[in-house]
């Protein structure tokens, strides 16, 4: 194409509303026709930027997966906690490709967004110019936190976490759609001597993200085949020839999930790479002594929580549930505790929180105690810090219960040996 197509092409209207519509906190980056990046960071805002960039041999866009409060104070020399903290959001970008055949890739999308579907995500997905597809979740779909940390900051590791799970759980999906598609396996293979049965002989599923990764931005032209990278309708993937993919040619929409609609992958995920993905470091949890305590030892806070609260209910899950650990409870009490406290309140928290936030303590190695007595904000501010005479001797409801419990069993043990004198 010569400039002034490019040009022509780049000032449609539906064009512009794509571009922009994906703009808004991301990096933009244009690229020359040799593939080379303009200088980062940039972003576009105008029309006007579009066809600006576009006269000085833009060809194509590509936009950041990550979302940033201020694109343009990111440079190379900002650290891990500078960027975590830059950083609002991501999406989750499925970049699949084929190695020999477009329609291998189809297949592996089709079992992809159908995987997805099941776990009650819409997924949108678009041509991504040349060879493959772009499946995406927006970031609108992933919880705000997750294992009491923002979910922002944990990137690359949670987009990278749900494309190792995901790959793993489609593989053999994949697998039996590629050799239904061919008639056999061998008509797949096509002559050569495979080690092993996998897909990832045929298509690739990219899931190595790092900072400040850049996809094509949606209705960008690709450089080398000058097709769009379209925004398709789910409806239209199964038939989806490249060809159709011309300037002009109607998109759908794409980044478009309901709030919180992936929190369930999510957890998935998660609980999957810290079971069979291997760890840096194992970290072990140091045992109690003694089995589980009693109820009639825990402090009074916490025998008032397991009534029900009105205000602060995420807040006290965590308290419950650290304290339970802390004495010593075994998982599946707790799971039953907490459900028996949640169908107390009266606004009981969402299933799917309380699953979520089960599914990670479920996960922790190391002690995790509940906050201080003398953190108001988890006590006193929701009308469960009624102290007695042994509160002034302990700092963490924890302690309170191990040492009723300790002074329990010394008076019983003191009792029973009083008794046996007395029977002798």
């Amino acid at each position: 194409m010569e400039q002034k197509e490019i040009l022509a092409y780049y000032s449609r209207q539906e064009v512009i509303k794509g571009l922009l519509g994906i703009a808004n906190d991301r990096e933009v980056v244009g690229a020359y026709r040799d593939g080379r990046y303009a200088k980062r960071p940039d972003v576009i805002q105008y029309p006007s930027d579009i066809a600006a960039k576009v006269k000085t041999g833009i060809i194509s866009w590509h936009c950041s997966v990550e979302r940033w409060h201020s694109p343009m104070a990111l440079s190379t020399s900002l650290s891990r906690a500078d960027l975590d903290a830059a950083r609002k959001g991501f999406d989750i970008i499925f970049d699949i490709d084929t190695k020999t055949n477009f329609e291998h890739a189809r297949t592996a999308a089709l079992v992809v967004c159908n995987f997805l579907a099941d776990k009650g995500i819409k997924p949108t997905i678009k041509f991504s110019g040349r060879r493959g597809f772009h499946i995406a979740i927006a970031s609108e779909a992933l919880p705000a936190s997750i294992d009491y940390k923002p979910t922002a900051a944990r990137y690359p590791e949670i987009p990278q976490a749900i494309a190792a799970y995901i790959k793993e759980k489609v593989k053999n999906g994949i697998m039996d759609a590629l050799i239904a598609e061919a008639g056999g396996m061998a008509a797949l293979a096509n002559g050569a001597a495979l080690p092993e049965m996998s897909p990832w002989h045929f298509v690739e599923i990219e899931s190595n993200w790092g900072a400040r990764h850049l996809f094509r931005a949606p209705y960008s032209l690709h450089e080398k085949t000058w097709l769009v990278s379209l925004p398709l309708r789910m409806f239209k993937l199964k038939s989806f020839s490249p060809e159709s993919a011309t300037p002009g040619a109607d998109g759908g929409p794409f980044l478009v999930n309901k709030p919180d609609e992936a929190s369930e992958l999510l957890v998935a995920a998660l609980d999957w790479s810290a079971k069979y993905r291997p760890q840096t470091k194992k970290i072990e949890r140091p045992m109690q002594k003694g089995g589980p305590i009693p109820e009639e030892h825990f402090p009074p806070c916490i025998k008032l929580l397991r009534d029900g609260i009105v205000d602060g209910k995420k807040r006290s899950f965590f308290t419950l549930v650290a304290f339970l650990r802390a004495a010593n409870w075994p998982w599946d009490r707790i799971e039953k505790a907490v459900e028996e406290w949640n169908s107390k309140n009266p606004k009981p928290l969402p299933n799917r929180f309380v699953s979520t936030q089960l599914a990670w303590h479920s996960r922790q190695t190391r002690d995790l105690l509940p906050a201080n007595c003398d953190n108001d904000t988890f006590y006193r501010s929701v009308g469960i810090c009624q102290p007695v005479e042994l509160c002034s001797r302990i700092k963490n409801p924890a302690a309170f219960a191990r040492l009723a419990c300790a002074k329990a069993t010394r008076k019983a043990e003191k009792e029973r040996v009083i008794n046996d004198k007395r029977n002798k």
